[in-house]
């Protein structure tokens, strides 16, 4: 009996040891995978198999990212934000330097400068779109309606490098580079920061007859004193935007208190705003497309 009962325990011993052994392997098979391969490249693999076709899945759809997210180790599906160390592609050249006026009215600036839209090798500058090249365009719609308009072209690492500051004081730097512009440029009146923002595919766009739009994010920081006078300004701009095109813009967010910066550089001026143009999947042509109905707003809003 005892001999028996011996057997009995010995068999579980084993089942459980072959279960922890197993779990152990498949730990150890995901470690593996995931430090020798990209998600990118996974991505462009499975995306190019007859397994995955471009209709079923696609990088813009977000599905297989979530899945994928999911099996290579990551511990919580969260928003990727840029932090200034992800890509060599930190700074576009102006492509019209030309286009820089007399007396502007409109200085437009990236406190995040290398934050990324989708890159499909096809751009007409042959470089990774961010969002400067968003500025340059807006800059020259604004130009071309009669606003005279300038482009922040500092490149903001270098005054990151110079103070010793880390990639969370970019606020810190393009105030820096603002006031200078306003120094050398009496006339400016509007500033404007330009971002993208980090989300979903479809919850980037907005579709309209045969154009596809990159929706528009506003940001308000709430820690200091004048910040109504800027809420106010941006109210006015978003009603004209949804009279233009209905659902465009995903609203105004007010951001304040412990965490967040709070004032986002809109201290300076009650014609201060931050917008986040779109996501990090966007094309370049969606962001065109809504940089121009943009600019019909700003060209109202200011003309008044």
């Amino acid at each position: 009996m005892k001999r028996f009962k011996a057997k009995k325990n010995n068999k579980h011993f084993r089942i459980f040891f072959c279960f922890f052994l197993g779990v152990v392997s498949f730990s150890i098979s995901l470690s593996f995978l995931s430090s020798l391969f990209h998600k990118d490249f996974i991505l462009d693999f499975l995306l190019n198999t007859t397994i995955y076709t471009e209709k079923t899945f696609s990088k813009e759809n977000g599905v297989l990212d979530f899945l994928l997210d999911y099996t290579i180790g990551k511990k919580k599906w969260e928003d990727e934000i840029y932090d200034g160390s992800k890509s060599t592609q930190e700074y576009i050249n102006d492509p019209s330097p030309e286009e820089n006026k007399k007396n502007p009215l409109v200085y437009i600036y990236n406190s995040h400068q290398g934050e990324e839209y989708f890159d499909n090798k096809t751009n007409n500058y042959q470089v990774t779109p961010t969002v400067m090249l968003a500025a340059y365009k807006l800059r020259e719609e604004l130009n071309k309606r009669g606003i005279p308009s300038i482009v922040e072209t500092t490149p903001m690492k270098e005054i990151l490098d110079k103070n010793n500051w880390n990639y969370a004081s970019s606020y810190k730097a393009s105030r820096i580079l603002m006031e200078e512009a306003k120094k050398n440029n009496p006339s400016l009146e509007y500033f404007f920061d330009l971002h993208r923002d980090s989300l979903s595919y479809e919850n980037s766009i907005l579709k309209q007859d045969d154009k596809v739009y990159a929706k528009l994010l506003f940001v308000i920081g709430t820690d200091h004193e004048n910040y109504q006078e800027n809420l106010q300004w941006n109210q006015t701009l978003e009603q004209i935007l949804e009279q233009k095109l209905p659902g465009l813009s995903r609203g105004i967010i007010e951001k304040g208190g412990s965490g967040v910066n709070g004032i986002y550089n809109q201290d300076f001026s009650s014609h201060t705003l931050l917008f986040e143009i779109g996501g990090e999947y966007n094309r370049m042509s969606e962001v065109t497309e809504t940089i121009l109905l943009l600019a019909d707003a700003l060209q109202e809003l200011i003309e008044g």
